[in-house]
């Protein structure tokens, strides 16, 4: 089956170290009220929608009525917090590069909303980059389902089974694999999981993928 002919990366943990900026958006929303979210909350929502998250978090803290201002602030927040960060993780400018000489296909599927996924990566200078931006608003079932990975296939031109999904939580590993992906974890964020046995392979950083996976046209 080698080589692959395109590669959909996952955003948060996989592009940039941007998981502890939502948790930190969270804590600011909710800690007025008096809630206190954790670490632990944190793990059990990395990866999910915002739907996902919210729903969760109504349960967890006992939140009653509309959540409509709650979920607006942490937009806010999370906007602003986003467009922060300037640096990606290790490896990442560098393989976009060489899968953008390559003329390899690339793509970014994230449970974020869209205008999250465009603060983060115009902060870290990858804006005009990919061929396709997925979220998970734009699909009728996020993650864990394969949904959005069969989309950004499908955005790319490609079949799921001749793409490569860069991911690093049990979430995305599972939609990516659902979808027929060839799965590759990676573990370079201050939020990394264990190796998991979804991901077919396990990276440390980004400056390990070897390109030999991928055909390019250069």
């Amino acid at each position: 089956m080698l080589p692959y002919e395109a590669i959909v990366f996952d955003m948060d943990g996989v592009l940039a170290d941007s998981e502890p900026v939502y948790f930190a958006a969270m804590r600011a929303v909710l800690a007025p009220l008096g809630h206190e979210v954790t670490d632990g909350h944190q793990r059990a929502i990395m990866g999910h929608s915002i739907e996902a998250t919210w729903a969760y978090l109504r349960e967890t803290f006992s939140l009653e009525g509309p959540l409509d201002g709650l979920v607006e602030a942490y937009d806010r927040e999370l906007v602003q917090q986003l467009a922060r960060i300037t640096n990606p993780l290790p490896g990442v400018r560098e393989l976009v590069a060489a899968l953008r000489e390559r003329n390899v296909p690339i793509a970014v599927a994230s449970s974020s909303l869209p205008a999250w996924i465009e603060a983060l990566l115009g902060g870290i200078g990858l804006a005009e980059t990919f061929d396709a931006l997925v979220s998970a608003t734009m699909v009728a079932h996020p993650k864990p389902a394969p949904d959005i990975y069969v989309e950004a296939a499908r955005r790319l031109g490609k079949a799921p089974e001749r793409c490569i999904a860069i991911e690093d939580t049990p979430t995305g590993l599972t939609s990516a694999k659902a979808a027929g992906m060839l799965t590759v974890q990676v573990r370079s964020s201050s939020t990394a999981w264990p190796p998991q046995t979804e991901a077919a392979i396990v990276l440390e950083s980004l400056r390990e993928f070897d390109l030999r996976l991928v055909a390019g046209n250069k």
